[in-house]
């Protein structure tokens, strides 16, 4: 089962630029995003077992996000076009309750895959991205 980690009142959305020298708060303009961590499951079951036995086996991890669209070098658009042009995975930094130390801090490294624009006549530009992992999510704290 994913641990599915949603947006909170407190909750921060930081992504590390794709030069990797800064980290940027997208939390002003993040709208919509649910990071979903899982295993894939491997049956490890052998000649004679009564039960099926199951281990964890490769980590992956679905990362998709909306933004309000802000032209701006720091924020959406900016950061978004420059990870996707990135030839290395960034990472991507969430905070479901915040960034005091001692607070729960998911970082999952992942490359931009995708990007499309949305909203109707009259609505708000979003950009909604989707990324793939590449490498393991870190689960800490500040």
């Amino acid at each position: 089962m994913a641990a599915v980690i949603l947006k909170g009142s407190a909750s921060e959305l930081h992504f590390v630029d794709a030069v990797g020298t800064g980290t940027f708060n997208l939390t002003s303009v993040w709208t919509d995003g649910a990071p979903s961590v899982s295993h894939d499951q491997v049956d490890v079951m052998a000649f004679g077992d009564d039960a099926h036995r199951n281990r964890q086996g490769l980590e992956s991890a679905d990362l998709s996000f909306t933004f309000l669209h802000d032209s701006s070098a720091t924020l959406s658009y900016g950061i978004m076009k420059a990870l996707y042009s990135s030839t290395s995975a960034r990472n991507i930094i969430y905070a479901p309750d915040g960034t005091a130390s001692g607070k729960p801090k998911l970082q999952f490294p992942a490359r931009l895959f995708s990007m499309t624009w949305g909203g109707g006549v009259g609505d708000a530009l979003t950009i909604a991205v989707t990324f793939g992992i590449d490498g393991s999510a870190t689960l800490g704290a500040y």
